[in-house]
């Protein structure tokens, strides 16, 4: 190797990491001056519940209203909404039929994740919206494709 190769190798191999330093400083700093999103607000967990049972179900076309107990708590306060696009209601169905202990999460607007601890499966749910009030928007995120029971 000549020297000219030598100096070369050296002076990338410092300037490789100044130069990884210098673009993330740049992302860092166009980030930061982006404005928050007007969307719906995120939700935050407000609550995990072990050895949740479906106790009652009602199901319609394409959605279920669904009751729940938890040891602890006994008969959680609401019916909850489950939508075929969020998830399978095959599912939730047969969680109800086998008895089957869920965990649950809460969030503080009072939507629930149910999800199967032993086999996987998440179910999303929420408070069926009042007479008259608008109602509101799907739990899951919009480009989460529903999952089936195969």
């Amino acid at each position: 190797m000549t020297i000219t190769a030598i100096a070369f190798a050296a002076l990338a191999a410092a300037a490789f990491p100044l130069l990884l330093w210098a673009i993330g400083r740049a992302v860092t700093a166009a980030g930061s001056r982006v404005p928050p999103s007007r969307a719906r607000p995120r939700q935050y967990l407000a609550a995990r519940l072990t050895g949740v049972r479906i106790t009652a179900v009602v199901t319609g076309d394409d959605e279920l209203l669904a009751t729940l107990a938890a040891p602890g708590y006994g008969r959680l306060a609401a019916a909850f909404r489950v939508s075929a696009s969020q998830c399978s209601l095959a599912r939730v169905i047969r969680w109800r039929d086998e008895n089957t202990l869920l965990r649950a999460y809460l969030s503080q607007d009072g939507a629930i994740m149910l999800a199967d601890p032993a086999l996987g499966g998440n179910a999303a749910g929420e408070l069926p919206a009042a007479a008259g009030a608008p109602a509101r928007e799907p739990a899951a995120s919009p480009d989460h494709a529903p999952t089936e029971d195969r």
